[in-house]
């Protein structure tokens, strides 16, 4: 039922938004051209030009694209596992070495927020100065990270306050005009404006909820979810990738002869390297994925404590204007009180915003570092290969 009501009071905008989309709809028939240029506008227009070249079959218009941003799926540049060949092995493996040497600094740089220290390290140990793999990776989670703050700042800092600053303004001003104003058979007999307050907190609701269930929300999930699919297809390529290397790692010796032992302690070398690096990646990346989760969830809440402080404040410059004016202590009271509720239930139905968005993030289906199984993998192919050398040394010795 509740669900029915929210989809009436949404209605019209939707209907204003399909608009919108139905004066675009020749321009995205003519074709994957349109809808690249869609998808490079959308990019652009969030201040970033990494994506400038994603495709996006049907780019964002109407209320939603005009009010907060929308990203397009970023493309996947990982390799696949039928790709893997001995010379990205060997790639892959001085990567490796470079993050196995990283000298890690004991004493980091004394930034006021920690999470700008540990996102140097992890740039470092995941190569992106060197123009690496994961360079793309690190730039794409930062702008979606930048993207969805910036969608909630806006929702969360700036709508409540300006609501209120609006709506009550212009009951205020209704108020103070008496008689005189238009419909002022609303004027209560007393004089204290408890209609033009009361409709001006329930209007401030109404919008404010209408904006955050329908477009911020919609955004915002349809971010994550281009977010949560990129994340999804990067790491299982990484898993496939992994599990590829150790297969080779495991039988390299197969197809060599006693007189390729320098060309089989380089491959073997490679691979074995290469296998560790892939788990590691995949831990990397998740600790990159963790700080960028955490700021924006951080971030949400001192959005949400903002809006909240500037709406008081809003309420009290109101306040001390009503009182210069000559305002009654009832009228001021009243003025309170609708202020106190549209206060107090819009920040209520923002303090979900998080979870609101969180709740499309699918981490479970995300292939982790913890189901690499690396532990097993390393005591399997160490005892394996122990049991082979047993195996021939005590076999020549009956010989």
């Amino acid at each position: 039922m509740f669900g029915r009501i929210i989809n009436i009071l949404i209605m019209p905008f939707r209907g204003l938004g399909r608009l919108f989309k139905r004066g675009l709809k020749d321009a995205r028939s003519a074709g994957r051209t349109a809808a690249n240029a869609g998808g490079a506008l959308v990019a652009s227009a969030a201040g970033a030009d990494l994506l400038e070249e994603e495709y996006l079959e049907e780019p964002p218009s109407g209320i939603e694209a005009a009010l907060f941003k929308q990203l397009p799926r970023p493309r996947l540049t990982e390799k696949a596992a039928s790709e893997l060949t001995l010379e990205q092995a060997a790639a892959y493996a001085s990567d490796a070495k470079s993050f196995y040497r990283y000298g890690f600094p004991i004493f980091a740089r004394g930034d006021f927020f920690y999470e700008e220290v540990e996102q140097e390290y992890l740039n470092t140990a995941l190569g992106f100065d060197k123009d690496s793999i994961d360079k793309r990776f690190l730039e794409v989670t930062t702008l979606f990270r930048k993207t969805l703050n910036d969608n909630t700042r806006g929702m969360l800092l700036y709508w409540p306050p300006l609501m209120f600053a609006v709506f009550f303004g212009a009951a205020f001003l209704l108020h103070r005009s008496g008689s005189s104003a238009p419909f002022a058979a609303l004027a209560e007999p007393a004089g204290d404006g408890a209609t033009w307050y009361a409709l001006a907190s329930l209007a401030g609701l109404v919008i404010a909820f209408l904006v955050y269930s329908w477009p911020y929300k919609v955004v915002q999930q349809r971010n994550l979810l281009n977010l949560d699919n990129y994340i999804t297809s990067k790491f299982a390529r990484i898993n496939n990738n992994f599990q590829v290397s150790k297969r080779r790692a495991l039988n390299v010796e197969r197809d060599k002869r006693m007189g390729q032992r320098e060309e089989l302690k380089e491959e073997a070398g490679s691979w074995t390297l290469s296998y560790h690096w892939f788990a590691m990646r995949l831990f990397l990346c998740e600790l990159v994925l963790r700080n960028k989760f955490y700021q924006m969830r951080r971030n949400t809440t001192l959005y949400w404590v903002g809006g909240l402080a500037l709406g008081v404040a809003a309420f009290g410059a109101l306040a001390v204007l009503m009182a210069a004016g000559g305002a009654s202590l009832q009228s001021i009271g009243v003025m309170s009180a609708a202020a106190f509720i549209y206060l107090a239930l819009t920040a209520t139905i923002l303090r979900g915003a998080t979870s609101m968005m969180f709740n499309v993030v699918e981490s479970n289906e995300w292939s982790r570092f913890y189901i690499a199984d690396l532990d097993a993998t390393i005591r399997d192919h160490v005892g394996e290969d122990k049991l082979q050398i047993v195996t021939f040394r005590d076999r020549n010795r009956m010989e």
